[in-house]
């Protein structure tokens, strides 16, 4: 009889402790889930942050021929660049696209203070030709036409205050990039 009333208590007690791991392990699923949550919400809070300086600084190739008439008229490339944010940005990088004629170029500019207007800025520091370009572009001496500044893709690379780098591509999406 008291080998049954100790096998009895055994198995009670293993069923107890069962129950109180299942419990327990519930409860840390529920609370694992929970700052999962907290976790996801503090890093979304944190990329909005990050990029409330980033999301104000933006670049367009030239376009209005009344406002840039000389940069279009000498056949420079140019681009218009805001920062409509309350900091400089650094390391600008203006990158030129003319797929047709298999051409980039890159305009540096080691700094865009923040303005509330629209600054333009012409010509390139580098370019280069990858491949071939389009036949129609090719002109009778050898040389290859370049698309007008306004017809050309443009991506603007730079770093916000805090030191990250962001992207933004010819379509004016952006991303961080480092």
């Amino acid at each position: 009889m008291a080998a049954w009333i100790t096998a009895c208590a055994a198995l009670l007690a293993a069923v107890v402790a069962a129950l109180v791991l299942l419990v327990v392990w519930k409860m840390q699923r529920a609370l694992v889930g929970r700052f999962r949550v907290v976790e996801e919400w503090y890093l979304a809070y944190r990329d909005e942050r990050w990029r409330a300086q980033a999301d104000l600084v933006n670049a367009w190739p030239v376009s209005e021929r009344e406002t840039f008439e000389k940069v279009i008229t000498r056949s420079v490339v140019g681009a218009a660049v805001r920062n409509a944010s309350s900091a400089p940005v650094y390391e600008v990088e203006l990158v030129y696209h003319d797929p047709d004629a298999a051409w980039t170029a890159i305009k540096r500019l080691p700094m865009v203070p923040p303005a509330e207007t629209v600054e333009v800025y012409a010509g390139f520091d580098e370019d280069k030709t990858e491949g071939d370009p389009h036949p129609d572009r090719v002109n009778a001496d050898g040389t290859i036409r370049l698309a007008s500044s306004a017809e050309m893709r443009l991506e603007l690379r730079f770093t916000d205050g805090q030191g990250r780098r962001w992207v933004r591509d010819s379509r004016g999406v952006l991303t961080a990039s480092g």
